[in-house]
């Protein structure tokens, strides 16, 4: 019997520990319009690797300990400045000092409900282009042939030149009434509360571009599953035949680029919190025992690998401003079953970083400052018929809406 996974928060917690989750960690120079343009590494400094040692960041002696070397360092800091008001601090103490914050933001980011590994393939390269072809991401393409070994060619790789489509990569950005200034002078617990900030609207916009998708999208009747209606049958019954049903939808889809039907190495489901617990008991399978319409059947466990959980976006209902922030999630009644990772492409050129203005190094300055990370997605296959504007007609992609039955 095959196991099934349910993310919710804690549930991708335990996952990246027991996957032993590390993160990359890079300070880059110059603005964030500038980095968007650029096909060069700016990093400044070497990248460090933050692993996840824990369950829970803040309280933890790592936290108790960060923390009391980002003070050190900003006692550091001001005490160069005492015999020069006007002369900042050396680039070496500013720069550890920054990459001491990151670390901060790294770690709570690790535990923070950001679904975009679960869902699409990431790709990260610092020196992306503006403009991503998506032959590039994809994987490359050969076939072993018979050759005689006398000096004659053999086959090449290709890389899948007939896929033409391009996507542009955007800044995501927040900011803060801050400067490097601000960091030396600040208490602690208010970089805390802006850390904080920082992580929980970046989370809720990577969510709204990879699961805001999914809920967002308007699907054409070939992915689309309806409740399972059958006359007298038990509310687990009736959710049992649903889920069977939308595996056979979602396996009969084909793909846009070959027009064969789709791989599907594992499938996950997207749900409300409230539908999670009910999804999860007929998935693992009953054995009928006499109920009319399915009495003495062997309902089997169905082949579905993970239950993930998405109600709406950390901020979502918030106000900033004079707004009040959304971010939706999966209707309660409503599911969306997909293949994840193999045609939903997210380019990653710079992760969370901060703007650190056009000065070759960590200089000391009054100007306000700028958190943003830059990254472009790709699903125009995942949607396939569903997707705006397409062409191709019905019965191609690699997600489906689900109807859910409800009880009466």
């Amino acid at each position: 019997m095959r196991k099934l996974n349910v993310f919710n928060q804690a549930g991708l917690i335990e996952d990246r520990l027991k996957n032993k989750l590390a993160t990359p960690v890079a300070i880059f120079r110059g603005s964030a319009k500038a980095n968007l343009a650029s096909t060069a590494n700016t990093m400044i400094g070497e990248q460090i690797v933050v692993e996840m040692p824990n369950s829970h960041w803040e309280g933890s002696e790592g936290y108790h300990n960060l923390w009391a070397e980002i003070g050190a360092l900003q006692k550091k800091a001001k005490a160069e400045m005492a015999t020069n008001a006007a002369q900042a601090p050396s680039p070496a103490t500013l720069q550890e000092l920054v990459q001491k914050y990151f670390i901060d933001i790294a770690r709570r980011a690790q535990e923070s409900p950001d679904l975009t590994s679960m869902i699409a393939t990431e790709v990260t390269d610092f020196e992306f282009p503006e403009t991503v072809n998506v032959r590039n991401l994809l994987d490359y393409v050969g076939k072993m042939e018979v050759i005689s070994g006398t000096n004659d060619s053999v086959p090449l790789i290709e890389q899948n030149f007939g896929n033409v489509d391009t996507f542009g990569l955007e800044i995501l950005g927040i900011g803060w009434k801050d400067s490097l200034k601000n960091m030396l002078y600040n208490t602690l617990h208010t970089l805390e509360k802006v850390n904080r900030a920082v992580v929980a609207a970046d989370t809720d916009a990577r969510n709204a571009r990879t699961v805001g998708v999914i809920v967002g999208a308007t699907y054409v009747a070939s992915q689309k599953q309806a409740a399972d209606t059958t006359a007298n049958a038990t509310y687990d019954a009736k959710m049992y035949n649903t889920m069977r049903k939308a595996i056979k939808l979602i396996r009969g889809l084909k793909d846009p680029l070959t027009k064969s039907k789709i791989a599907v190495p594992s499938l996950s489901l997207l749900v409300n919190s409230a539908d999670s617990w009910d999804i999860e008991r007929v998935i693992n399978g009953q054995l009928g025992s006499g109920n009319g319409t399915v009495g003495g059947s062997n309902l089997a466990s169905l082949p579905i690998d993970n239950i993930i959980e998405y109600d709406h976006g950390i901020t979502h209902g918030k106000t900033w401003g004079k707004k009040i922030l959304n971010f939706p999630g999966v209707e309660q009644g409503k599911a969306y079953l997909f293949v994840p990772r193999e045609t939903f492409l997210v380019a990653n050129k710079r992760p969370i970083t901060m703007e650190t203005g056009n000065g070759e190094t960590l200089q000391l300055s009054t100007e306000e400052r700028a958190w943003y990370r830059v990254q472009g997605e790709w699903y125009k296959d995942f949607l396939g018929s569903s997707y705006p504007s397409t062409t191709i007609g019905a019965g191609y992609g690699y997600v489906i809406e689900i109807t859910l039955p409800t009880e009466e």
